[in-house]
């Protein structure tokens, strides 16, 4: 089970890869596995001996999606934030490309064990780390992620939610340029409405598109994977306090969706979807 990997040429890659993660690979360029640190190096200094490892499997690939591969190592090395994925190690032979990070599964595979009010409040905390985190692209990096979801969030070990998948991660500086073509195409019903509009991508801002993809994200915290972008329009089951933000993030208007910033601001304020116990208190 461990060793499926170890056979490559990769000996120095200081991890053993296990099994791999269901449902990702079909909504991503990698393959997700559940790695450990090799030999007893992790226990004589103190860390966590499990790990999730990445693979990008270049021998089947194509050189597009290798450069897609290499600027998500390269962004994960360089973007360093609480709620950003945490990077701990990578490597490219010839045949693979391996990259470790903390433990994690996709939130779009996870099972959040709560209910009601306590899995609301969950949630309330994760949503909100998400938003820290493309604020913290949008304004002080001046990046868009540009794939938002439940297959580019991650759940760790202490069910801190945190934004990986950032091989389409671009310049806020190309102004009205169309959002990238994501492979595989399971990912295009994230794809924002102006994306095929030319005169809406006129008033696209260095937000609006992770914007939308923020909605896509709150939609499906509630409601489960996104089987049809048409199922955006249904508010079932986003709570109310949370409803009017909502619509302004899956907004046909691209000129009118938030900044990230401002969506903390309003919904930290009293009766606010972040203004609970537990929000006030991991804080």
């Amino acid at each position: 089970m461990w060793s499926f990997f170890s056979r490559d040429s990769a000996k120095d890659f200081p991890y053993e890869i296990g099994e791999p993660v269901a449902q990702f690979d079909s909504r991503s360029i990698w393959s997700l596995h559940r790695g450990k640190r090799k030999g007893s190096a992790a226990a004589a200094a103190g860390v966590d001996a499990e790990v999730s490892v990445f693979v990008y499997d270049i021998r089947n690939g194509t050189d597009v999606k290798l450069e897609l591969a290499k600027a998500a190592v390269k962004r994960l090395k360089t973007l360093r934030h609480p709620s950003i994925l945490q990077f701990l190690d990578s490597l490219e032979t010839d045949k693979v490309l391996y990259v470790a990070t903390e433990q994690v599964e996709p939130l779009g595979a996870h099972s959040l064990g709560a209910e009601g009010h306590q899995r609301e409040l969950y949630l309330a905390w994760g949503i909100f780390q998400i938003t820290r985190a493309l604020s913290f692209l949008n304004n002080d990096g001046n990046l868009r992620h540009n794939n938002v979801s439940v297959w580019s969030v991650f759940v760790n070990a202490s069910g801190e939610w945190k934004l990986g998948s950032l091989e389409y991660v671009s310049s806020t500086d190309a102004s009205g340029a169309a959002p990238p073509i994501k492979i595989p195409p399971a990912l295009e019903i994230y794809d924002p409405p102006e994306k095929n509009d030319q005169a809406k991508l006129k008033s696209v801002t260095k937000c609006s598109t992770d914007m939308w993809g923020l909605g896509c994200l709150v939609w499906e915290s509630f409601n489960g994977p996104l089987r049809a972008r048409g199922n955006l329009k249904d508010l079932a089951g986003v709570p109310k306090s949370l409803a009017p933000l909502y619509c302004e993030l899956v907004g046909a208007s691209p000129a009118n969706r938030p900044n990230p910033a401002d969506v903390i601001t309003k919904c930290r304020k009293p009766g606010g979807f972040f203004k609970n116990d537990l929000v006030d208190t991991l804080l």
